[in-house]
């Protein structure tokens, strides 16, 4: 199994996390693609170019149960059988340009917002043994804690709805974003890790409920079908981040003003 591990800046820890993987994934081996030239104190098996690094890995393959590869690039493209995104802290400054993909891209994402329930539910796809995904979400937790994001917050969700259904969503937001940026709904299915098939009945439900058209299909041609954003989808997608940021914020602000109304005098 390849564990690809990314961050979403410096300082997160992508490395101490590969190898407290590797602590508890049986039969594992850790290795980077980075720039630069490793330095003595960090780990072995430091690549520069992706045709080193994919050429350890062909020879790790069939030896080694676990390969955990610390590499954005990975990510960004989606290889391996889980992705790991370290999401870093909502006061982290120093936040990659890309952290937008490496998120859409990961099965699992280790921050503020980040649940073990979560974790539990991809894991239970790719891993059969209960106490190895037990161990797992322990060592994710672990660096959730060293983060600094296991203090109390507030946290929301928001959908919408039409006489009292379900009409769209971050499920939806998120295929809306991927039709977007890749120009397919397929992409966009399997960057969200769903069938396309599953996909198109999310797209087609929405927009009997919504009545009207969130996406313009265009099938056959060279390459194949393609799609992008209709007027209305691309409004309903701005509108509902912005509710979502506004909401969130306002959340955070409440929370915090509540704690202090609440707070015993010193």
């Amino acid at each position: 199994m390849l564990w690809v591990i990314c961050g979403a800046g410096r300082g997160v820890g992508k490395t101490h996390l590969a190898q407290q993987l590797c602590e508890v994934l049986p039969n594992s081996i850790y290795a980077k693609c980075g720039h630069g030239q490793r330095q003595p104190e960090k780990p072995a098996n430091f690549f520069t170019t992706e045709e080193d690094l994919t050429a350890f890995i062909g020879q790790c393959t069939g030896t080694y149960d676990h390969i955990v590869v610390e590499s954005n690039r990975w990510a960004r493209r989606g290889e391996g059988d889980i992705v790991i995104l370290v999401d870093g802290t909502r006061r982290q400054a120093d936040v990659r340009s890309d952290v937008d993909l490496l998120r859409s891209q990961a099965h699992l994402r280790v921050g503020a917002s980040a649940l073990v329930r979560q974790w539990r539910r991809v894991l239970r796809r790719k891993l059969p043994d209960r106490s190895l995904r037990e161990a797992v979400c322990e060592v994710l937790a672990e660096q959730k804690r060293y983060l600094g994001d296991s203090e109390l917050s507030a946290r929301t969700k928001v959908w919408l709805e039409v006489d009292g259904m379900y009409a769209f969503g971050s499920g939806m937001a998120q295929l809306l974003e991927g039709v977007a940026r890749t120009g397919t709904l397929r992409e966009a299915a399997r960057a969200a890790h769903i069938s396309y098939r599953h996909a198109w009945d999310m797209i087609k439900r929405a927009e009997k409920h919504l009545g009207k058209e969130l996406i313009l299909r265009q099938t056959g041609g060279i390459g194949g079908g393609r799609s992008a954003l209709a007027a209305g989808g691309r409004n309903l997608l701005e509108v509902f981040r912005r509710l979502n940021r506004e909401v969130a914020a306002f959340a955070d602000a409440r929370f915090a003003a509540c704690q202090q109304e609440e707070s015993p005098d010193d």
